[in-house]
């Protein structure tokens, strides 16, 4: 009797909603789908790539990359991209630089956050990657209405509280993954020691519903030597050293870390993204200040191999391969 009971059960719920509304995991299991980044050290930090129809969240200090990284392994993800633009910075020839091809980004810059998500609402259907950019950048309705010395406290973030359940909802029908991007700032109420040194903005709701997320932290600063005016040599910062770490991951393993060379203007190069997993993975190796693969030395110095990266396009392919059989042995 109990096993018609649950037959009626399931054909009155698929009668009036829709079939396959309840599926036993044990015959129907539903594992989120990942998307290699065709960058080794985020497929390593994300265990496997980029969930499919998810909410991603990447937060990060500025200038530590996390459009340039964004932009980047969107088009591993998929080639149909609508990019929200909230700080109107994205062009043509900022997506060129990166490496990605202009043809596969659609762009809007919106207004309010009432306009972003219905936008991204009525949008998540026809594209397989949604960028926000960012989303601390965005003004509710009711902040615009306002005086500047009027309390506009959490408007923001009840928007987004009511909408997100709705993305996410739509985002795993159609299976587009929704990147949002999202700045850190100094925790101001550490009650102590174990207390997090940064909070990310907005809300806890947007950290709640992500099923990935990823924190960038700049470490050190990339740094080279230019002849100065006066015939002396000046040093000029061009990127940074940046620490990822993945503090949140539903659909595999958390609070993996790497550390990855980010250069302005170029973002997470294939060639610093490779000398780094090598070197992490034991396939590079230092002999004192030198790096060696294979005991062939290489280079002088971790500095030079990027560049030298670059030049020797088939030692970076033969890299790539060591890296992957490397992976998939372990």
């Amino acid at each position: 009797m109990a096993k018609e009971k649950k037959d009626s059960g399931f054909e009155k719920v698929e009668f009036l909603y829709a079939k396959g509304n309840i599926v036993n995991l044990s015959k129907n299991p539903r594992y989120a789908s990942k998307s290699l980044t065709g960058r080794p050290s985020i497929d390593y930090v994300t265990d496997g790539g980029i969930p499919r129809g998810r909410l991603v969240l990447i937060a990060g200090e500025p200038s530590a990359g996390k459009s340039s990284l964004t932009i980047q392994i969107a088009e591993g993800i998929g080639k149909r991209i609508l990019y929200a633009d909230t700080e109107a910075t994205l062009t043509t020839d900022y997506l060129e630089s990166l490496g990605a091809n202009p043809e596969n980004f659609d762009h809007f810059i919106p207004e309010t956050t009432e306009d972003l998500s219905n936008i991204v609402r009525a949008q998540i259907p026809n594209y397989d990657v949604i960028i926000i950019d960012s989303i601390n950048n965005s003004a509710s309705g009711e902040q615009l209405q306002k005086m500047a010395e009027e309390k506009t406290m959490a408007n923001r973030a009840n928007v987004l509280s009511s909408q997100l359940p709705i993305w996410i909802s739509l985002a795993n029908q159609y299976n587009t993954t929704i990147i949002v991007l999202s700045q850190v700032r100094d925790n101001m109420n550490k009650a102590n020691k174990y207390s997090p040194d940064t909070v990310i903005p907005g809300g806890r709701s947007l950290h709640h519903n992500s099923s990935l997320t990823l924190e960038l932290f700049k470490s050190s600063k990339k740094e080279k030597d230019e002849k100065g005016t006066l015939g002396n040599k000046d040093k000029v910062v061009e990127g940074n050293m940046v620490r990822i770490k993945c503090t949140k991951n539903k659909v595999g393993k958390v609070n993996r870390e790497v550390s990855v060379e980010f250069t302005y203007g170029m973002g997470y190069t294939i060639e610093a993204d490779v000398a780094s997993s090598a070197k992490r993975l034991g396939i590079l190796t230092m002999k004192g200040s030198w790096v060696t693969y294979k005991d062939t030395t290489l280079v002088q110095g971790i500095d030079n191999l990027v560049p030298m990266l670059f030049d020797n396009p088939e030692l970076l392919e033969e890299l790539v391969r060591e890296i992957k059989l490397t992976i998939e042995t372990d």
